[in-house]
């Protein structure tokens, strides 16, 4: 078998391809199902975006509660943030286009931390792993929805976006939050 070949066979064991674009302002995914390549599908429907509207993306935003576990991403986040009592809100970590830290941080390690709007720190590894976490299922639903029966992540070839200008220690970064 030639090595094209080879690479068509594997291709067929995805039934879709889903891209995050992981952006600094704002968020988002697209799919296409391995037999309709040309037909693409991109979320529209974001949880606590303006009623009404539609919306390809979603803020790059996430909250974790006070005890540091995963809450929510995007404007569900935002808003919930911005309507929690000022007294409660320093308790809560929010982020918001954390995104950049990964370029601008000049010895970018596993360990990089970020700082949340009430001063605290959180590995970045584990911020940017939530976010993975929440895209991901996000998607897992919408193609389980469509499908009508549940959709297995080995399904799916991922496809996370990385600026061009990235350095390598950013883009393996990316990758293991992605791992993880």
């Amino acid at each position: 078998m030639k090595d094209s070949d080879a690479e068509d066979a594997v291709e067929q064991l995805f039934l879709v391809v889903v891209a995050i674009d992981f952006g600094t302002t704002s968020s988002g995914y697209a799919y296409s199902f391995t037999k309709e390549p040309e037909c693409i599908h991109v979320m529209r429907r974001w949880e606590g975006g303006d009623p009404g509207v539609s919306n390809q993306k979603t803020p790059t935003t996430i909250l974790l509660t006070p005890e540091r576990k995963f809450h929510s991403f995007g404007y569900a986040a935002r808003d919930f943030y911005h309507d929690l009592d000022p007294s409660e809100s320093k308790h809560w970590l929010y982020f918001e286009k954390f995104k950049m830290k990964l370029h601008t941080t000049s010895n970018l390690t596993m360990e990089t931390d970020l700082t949340a709007a009430n001063g605290k720190k959180v590995k970045a590894l584990e911020i940017f792993a939530y976010a993975l976490q929440f895209f991901k299922e996000q998607a897992l639903k919408e193609l389980s929805d469509q499908a009508g029966s549940d959709f297995e992540n080995t399904e799916v070839r991922w496809v996370i976006t990385v600026p061009a200008i990235w350095k390598q220690p950013a883009k393996q970064f990316m990758r293991q939050a992605a791992y993880k």
